[in-house]
């Protein structure tokens, strides 16, 4: 099990993602602030939505936004991880989380369609004014 966990992590027999870049510094740091700076907006989405959602109890589809938020997380780690393949062949684990990422990203467009007749019927901010007048 712990042979399987550490090729999973990082296979010896596999290069990392520096390498075919030639470890050119400029390149290497180009993709590694880049994913680094995207995983942190991904992360700073979903706690922004965790306050909004705290802060107003009463919003809708509440279910919907711990998917959304869910899945910003996980597009997230998937930039983490390719901070972390510039130095490690972790190719197997990016593999996993990708495959994660991707069914929670279909999950989360299919829970968005029968979301979508209930979304068009609420009023828009003009009859909202107009109801509170």
């Amino acid at each position: 099990m712990w042979t399987t966990l550490k090729d999973i992590l990082s296979p010896s027999r596999y290069m990392p993602n520096g390498q075919y870049y030639l470890w050119q510094t400029e390149l290497v740091w180009l993709h590694g602030i880049s994913d680094v700076l995207i995983a942190l907006a991904y992360y700073s989405i979903p706690i922004f939505l965790i306050y909004v959602s705290c802060q107003r109890p009463d919003i809708p589809f509440r279910g919907f936004f711990g998917l959304l938020e869910v899945f910003i997380l996980a597009c997230g780690t998937t930039h983490l991880l390719e901070v972390w393949m510039l130095w490690h062949p972790a190719y197997w684990l990016s593999g996993i989380v990708k495959a994660a990422t991707a069914l929670i990203s279909l999950y989360a467009a299919m829970e968005l369609t029968p979301l979508n007749p209930k979304v068009l019927q609420w009023p828009s901010p003009s009859q909202l004014q107009k109801i509170n007048q």
